[in-house]
């Protein structure tokens, strides 16, 4: 395949990605502060820390897209893999998070708490999805389309068959019906009654 058939999310749907996931592991995180809360002494309202998470998460998702599309369009892969792919957007998600946190709680105690948290869930996510492993190729992902594509077809050919022979037989019962009698008049009928 070369580079100009390779198709790639655009760096749009890329941060619309990033800020599904980062919405699941906000309301984690928040959970999870929210639950922290009952144990350990915060100077900030649980409501400047959830606008914290709110606010870092969204800089830093956006920020994480933004960071790992140049390496993503330079591997030709979705998922490049590698120690900069998994720990450029790590870091600069962990630096976010404590600059956010800050501006928005100016307590160095729930900044701290949710830039731990915050770096918990991402290694968490990092080390579930194997993030440092190269993902297929576009190569790979085509012949993966095209095997299932086949199997599909030979799984549910008979179906499809048996589907169209129905809707054919059914579309001409529907015409015979229709116009069986169009064309015929009675010889009576002279249009009057």
């Amino acid at each position: 395949m070369t580079t100009d058939d390779i198709r790639f999310p655009t760096l749009g749907n890329a941060i619309a990605g990033r800020l599904t996931t980062g919405a699941v592991k906000g309301l984690l995180a928040l959970i999870i502060v929210w639950i922290c809360t009952w144990f350990l002494s915060v100077n900030p309202s649980f409501s400047k820390l959830a606008v914290a998470l709110l606010v870092s998460y969204v800089v830093a998702e956006v920020a994480s897209a933004t960071i790992e599309r140049p390496i993503v369009v330079k591997e030709s892969r979705a998922n490049p893999g590698g120690p900069a792919y998994v720990l450029l957007p790590f870091t600069a998600s962990a630096l976010i998070t404590f600059v956010a946190t800050f501006a928005v709680t100016r307590a160095i105690d729930a900044t701290t708490l949710i830039t731990v948290i915050v770096v918990a869930i991402n290694a968490a996510e990092i080390i579930w999805l194997r993030s440092w492993r190269p993902g297929p190729s576009p190569e790979e992902e085509q012949a993966k389309f095209n095997e299932f594509k086949r199997m599909t077809g030979e799984h549910f050919g008979d179906d499809v068959a048996e589907i169209k022979h129905r809707a054919s037989e059914k579309s001409r019962e529907q015409y015979y019906r229709k116009y069986s009698g169009e064309g015929k008049k009675d010889s009576n009928d002279d249009g009057f009654e």
